[in-house]
């Protein structure tokens, strides 16, 4: 193997330990350990500051027992960080056939030529860690961001002092503990579904009903069913057809497709369509006729669909949100659905994590 390989130098402003710093917080990503810092760390101390410039060598030519001695590990232990390191694309082994490491330079202290260890692959992607760096630290905030957002839903959403719809919010976010959210699609999914129970739940600012008129010279009616009541804006579930087949189930999508064909929908199926086929799975899966045309009648189409679509998908899974009955199940959600979108709104969120395998602590 060549022992002249030389690099393209560090960008602009980065000094040598900088990068270790960079490795530092990118240990994660880039499947590091403490030992391989500390490795890293002492070869750095052994090479001199012009070998990081551009077009020289930058290498470590000390023997493994010498590393060994100076970081107090055993030889074998060195061994396996040099092989891990090597396998990261980090560095590269230029040593002899026997093994041996060594070392020269030139009157002007230009390393010449070197077997051991080269830096020059951790070197020459220098720039591509510190721009994984940045775009790290960008979506971070945007995250941290993000999480202020869904903690500030959280707690509109107890404030409201309306069990229902807490309730609502645990189906979608069982812990409601945002500083467990790592990934930006989910939180996004539980901003969404919080927004809409937030806003099904809410009372309209400003706005009240009486349900009796009100008269200082009569006697107030105490009844509880003639109180004053809160009108509070009808949130709508936002989801499209396109939508729906991805989050359907395969049976589900099967049955889709043939009703398409027979329609000659070749693009996307229409609403009739995938409401036809949705019926027959319900029948599959034990609703009646009858129980499917009474959530018609009180929902809509499209909203009976997305109750089977929860029911026939959750019917499949295990822990929380496993349906046993899904008869009974598709009618509870139907419920629910009558009195707003805040519940299946909350569900649809969850399936969508749940299918990109996103975990939801369901257990």
């Amino acid at each position: 193997m060549s022992t002249t390989l030389t690099h393209s130098g560090l960008p602009a402003g980065v000094k040598p330990f900088e990068l270790l710093d960079i490795l530092a917080k990118l240990r994660t990503d880039l499947g590091l350990r403490d030992e391989d810092l500390s490795y890293l760390r002492s070869l750095f101390m052994l090479a001199r500051a012009e070998d990081f410039l551009p077009g020289r060598i930058c290498a470590v030519w000390e023997r493994v027992a010498g590393l060994a001695d100076r970081m107090n590990f055993h030889i074998r232990r060195v061994t396996r960080i040099e092989t891990r390191l090597e396998q990261r694309g980090l560095i590269l082994r230029t040593g002899a056939a026997n093994g041996r490491r060594f070392g020269r330079r030139s009157d002007d202290g230009r390393i010449v030529s070197a077997g051991g260890i080269n830096l020059a692959p951790l070197i020459n992607r220098a720039s591509e860690l510190l721009a994984r760096i940045r775009q790290t630290s960008v979506a971070a905030q945007g995250l941290k961001e993000d999480r202020n957002q869904l903690n500030d839903l959280i707690r509109q959403i107890r404030s409201l002092g309306t069990p229902e719809a807490l309730s609502a919010a645990r189906e979608a976010f069982p812990r409601l503990r945002p500083s467990e959210v790592r990934d930006a699609g989910r939180m996004n999914a539980l901003i969404d579904a919080l927004e809409v129970i937030l806003a099904e739940f809410s009372p309209a600012s400003g706005q009240t009903a009486e349900t009796a008129p009100s008269d200082i010279s009569v006697r107030p009616d105490t009844d509880p069913k003639k109180k004053i009541e809160t009108c509070r804006p009808q949130a709508k579930v936002r989801i499209t057809l396109a939508q729906v087949l991805a989050l359907a189930d395969e049976d589900l999508r099967e049955a889709i497709a043939i009703y398409a064909e027979a329609a000659g929908e070749t693009y996307l199926p229409s609403l009739p369509t995938v409401f036809l086929a949705a019926r027959e799975r319900a029948q599959m899966l034990g609703i009646s006729c009858l129980e499917w045309d009474v959530a018609r009648d009180q929902l809509g189409e499209l909203r009976t669909v997305l109750c089977l679509l929860i029911t026939d998908r959750n019917s499949g899974r295990e822990g929380r949100f496993a349906v046993r009955n899904p008869a009974a199940a598709f009618i509870g959600l139907a419920r629910k659905t009558t009195r707003g979108d805040a519940v299946i709104a909350a569900l649809i969120a969850e399936l969508r994590n749940f299918t990109v395998g996103v975990p939801s602590h369901d257990r």
